[in-house]
């Protein structure tokens, strides 16, 4: 017998065959989304494609994804992958929304299990019409377990829609490079001027206060770096500089020149800033952020500060403190804690099993820890 096939279903635009050529050029870190290969030595993997679209099919898709609330024509053009597999897993609602519609309209035919990330369904849940409401109810009825990234959207997913297996797994990401005695602000005199980065492209990110902050400390330099067309319409003092670059000139030389990372976020329930969390709490960078969605499980015992959301004078205390007496990092600190995108999709993998085998749910995969071995996989199943 061989391996379980899972069916990894991710946003159109977001397909594995591009992904390794933006890999091969060295624009991405990781050689898939989200890492999801790393999966390979436990299952048979097969990802979702995209249909080339002319301006007709393109606005058909667009359509019914306005209509319905998630991306079916695209789950649809996967539904051949989703019929041959034994499990399914997909990244964020627009996509499991659609595969449990699927399922509800031919259960015999599409009887892979499913298994459901939600990203910013909660944060929309009470802008939702009724209907779709009503809707969006009953297809998660059809999810065999939820996946959520903060104990905020567990407990939101569960008080709105009860009766449902819903875990929270904590995420996990590529590391950027640790900070070294050569280039650690803490071992060396700190950057003239001290340099602040904030990165993002997230909807939750608070880029007015950014703003006001970066005004009230004209002495540090704000490196913002982001694709958001709302960052790139705004006004910014001259000590703030926007840009974009790599993902893997993020990891290798922004980091490593900051003196502090700002997280600045709007009220959430997703931990949004959770990667760029990570990302600086394994470079030994110090973190000033908003205490929002669940971001605070993201930084325990790293050098971070939590702010109220908001509070433009507790983030500007926040990153002179960290200028002024720049506290010790240990960059260890995001690899003991099982932050790494290894340990991100060995819990999917234990979720995976137990379902396959009609198990209950190893109660490990929600702890911010290192997966022990023996939850990862049943006995004679490759780790």
């Amino acid at each position: 017998m061989g391996s379980p096939r899972v069916a990894i279903v991710v946003r159109h635009g977001l397909n594995a065959t591009a992904w390794r050529v933006r890999h091969a050029r060295g624009e991405v870190s990781d050689a898939t989304p989200y890492a999801y290969h790393l999966a390979e030595p436990s299952f048979e993997l097969e990802w979702s494609a995209d249909r080339a679209e002319n301006s007709l099919a393109h606005w058909w898709r667009m359509t019914v994804r306005r209509i319905l609330g998630f991306d079916f024509v695209h789950v649809w053009r996967n539904r051949a992958l989703i019929a041959r597999s034994d499990v399914v897993w997909t990244h964020t609602e627009r996509e499991h929304l659609a595969v449990a519609l699927l399922r509800m309209l031919a259960p015999r035919r599409y009887r892979a299990r499913l298994i459901a990330q939600s990203v910013w369904l909660w944060d929309l849940w009470p802008g939702v019409s009724a209907p779709r409401r009503a809707l969006f109810t009953r297809l998660l009825k059809h999810v065999d377990v939820e996946v959520v990234l903060s104990r905020v959207n567990r407990d939101a997913a569960l008080e709105a829609v009860p009766g449902r297996r819903v875990v929270r797994l904590p995420f996990g990401t590529h590391f950027a490079e640790p900070r070294t005695a050569e280039t650690s602000t803490a071992e060396t005199d700190p950057p003239t001027p001290p340099r602040v980065l904030v990165v993002g492209n997230d909807r939750h990110r608070d880029w007015p206060l950014v703003a006001a902050v970066a005004k009230r400390l004209p002495e540090a330099d704000f490196d913002v770096i982001s694709l958001s067309e709302d960052v790139r319409a705004m006004s910014w003092p001259m000590n703030v500089q926007v840009r974009s670059v790599t993902q893997r000139e993020i990891l290798t030389d922004a980091y490593a020149d900051a003196t502090v990372v700002a997280l600045p976020l709007r009220p959430n329930r997703h931990a949004s800033g959770c990667t760029v969390a990570i990302e600086a709490v394994s470079a030994g960078v110090p973190v000033v952020a908003s205490d929002t969605g669940g971001i605070d499980e993201y930084l325990a015992d790293a050098a971070s500060t939590l702010v109220p959301v908001g509070d433009v004078d507790g983030f500007v205390r926040g990153i002179e403190a960290a200028i002024a007496d720049p506290p010790l990092s240990d960059p260890d600190v995001a690899a003991r804690r099982g932050l790494s995108e290894a340990d991100y999709v060995a819990r999917l993998v234990a979720v995976t099993h137990a379902l396959i085998a009609d198990d209950a749910i190893p109660p490990a995969v929600e702890v911010f820890e290192r997966l022990p071995a023996d939850e990862t996989a049943p006995e004679g199943v490759a780790r």
